[in-house]
């Protein structure tokens, strides 16, 4: 009888709630960390600021790495357009050998795929300006503005360049000089039997062909020609370096059996060489303040372990495993790793519009879509970091710790 009540009050002896069971572990894992960051708050500060540094460099960076090649994009069309679209080249021996061109529907698949992007549809054309011999261009003359903005253009006297319905005309200087031209004064320009009178409306200087060149109203030039709606090249400025003016030219000659793609490799390669530089410059950058952040997250965490070792001691001998001690450092560490990138994507954020207005004058806004790779970048350094300290923490034997050896 006895045996049997010893075995009833045994019996109904599930252990009982504490350090073995799984809510005791977690409340008891929970109670470590307050207590942790209760006693050791400026410790855990110098954790936190290693943290937030390198969240803040991370989220500046991505931040920047996302609106840079938007402005620097803006910034290089000084250098003028990126790929021209021509017509295909007639076939050798082709009847009348005239010089092939697009035509009104080619105009519109190509402004269809390409809605939001800089174009220009240019004629070209010989012939006189006040008889001397030049290449005309037809263009709308602000489309042209837009695609070369570096160009320096002296306009007449309170006449607007290239004003909508004038008939007007942009001379290069050295054109300009040979025929007598003044911005304000008049010109004939011809082309082939016809011609037209025009006033100048400004002198353009580029240092380069478009010097001895007229620049004259589209519609005027295809009207003088007889080529109305046809256009010799479309000039394109596209943003992203040369993978995108590939992807653009290829999508165009996919759409537009009669047009090829003539990509300008010199400016295009020279935007996506300064985008790759600055690309990498900021990619070693984040790295190398990442390292730093966490051998200095390391190192304090260290020494937060070399001073709870007695604590951990205690904790062990009063029944805590390793479940509790590894909870315990995970959970000071994502809290770390958390509050580190809240913090960084704060201080980033303004770092960034700060950056943006010193570089551009524009400040460049935060984007969303860096708030996973700051928070993962966070914790995984803090992860990293707290291995060293975690492994010395696990390693310590109660009864040596309460010693004190």
């Amino acid at each position: 009888m006895v045996s049997e009540g010893a075995g009833a009050a045994r019996r109904p002896g599930r252990p009982r709630a504490g350090l073995h069971d799984a809510p005791g572990r977690w409340a008891t894992s929970v109670r470590f960390l307050l207590r942790s960051l209760n006693l050791r708050g400026p410790v855990f500060l110098l954790a936190f600021l290693a943290v937030s540094v390198g969240a803040t460099v991370t989220a500046t960076v991505l931040n920047l790495k996302a609106g840079l090649q938007d402005k620097m994009s803006r910034e290089l069309r000084a250098y003028g357009p990126n790929l021209l679209i021509v017509p295909a080249s007639t076939a050798p021996g082709a009847a009348g050998g005239e010089t092939p061109t697009l035509d009104d529907a080619a105009l519109g698949a190509v402004r269809g795929l390409l809605p939001s992007t800089a174009a220009a549809p240019i004629l070209l054309a010989g012939g006189t300006v006040e008889g001397r011999p030049a290449t005309i261009v037809g263009a709308d003359l602000e489309d042209l503005r837009r695609l070369y903005p570096s160009w320096t253009i002296r306009p007449a006297a309170g006449t607007p360049v290239g004003g909508a319905g004038q008939p007007a005309c942009l001379l290069g200087v050295s054109l300009a000089r040979r025929a007598g031209a003044v911005p304000g004064g008049a010109v004939e320009v011809r082309a082939g039997a016809r011609g037209a009178a025009l006033a100048v409306s400004g002198v353009v200087e580029t240092g380069e062909a478009e010097d001895e060149q007229a620049f004259v109203p589209l519609a005027l030039l295809q009207e003088i020609t007889g080529q109305a709606g046809r256009v010799s090249l479309v000039a394109l400025t596209v943003d992203g370096g040369p993978e995108a003016v590939d992807r653009v030219g290829a999508a165009i000659e996919s759409a537009v059996p009669r047009a090829r793609a003539r990509p300008l490799r010199a400016i295009a390669l020279a935007q996506g060489a300064i985008l790759g530089r600055l690309d990498r410059m900021m990619v070693l950058l984040t790295l190398v303040v990442l390292v730093l952040s966490g051998l200095c997250l390391v190192t304090t965490l260290m020494s937060m372990v070399v001073e709870r070792e007695s604590e951990i001691g205690l904790a062990r001998a009063i029944g805590a495993g390793d479940g509790e001690i590894f909870r315990m450092f995970l959970g000071e560490v994502g809290l770390l790793g958390i509050l580190g990138a809240v913090a960084g994507l704060i201080v980033g954020a303004g770092l960034t519009r700060l950056v943006g207005a010193r570089l551009f004058g524009a400040a460049i806004e935060p984007h969303a879509a860096v708030i996973p790779a700051v928070l993962g970048a966070s914790i995984a350094i803090c992860l990293i970091a707290v291995y060293l300290p975690l492994r010395r923490a696990l390693s310590v034997q109660p009864a040596e710790a309460l010693r004190g050896d």
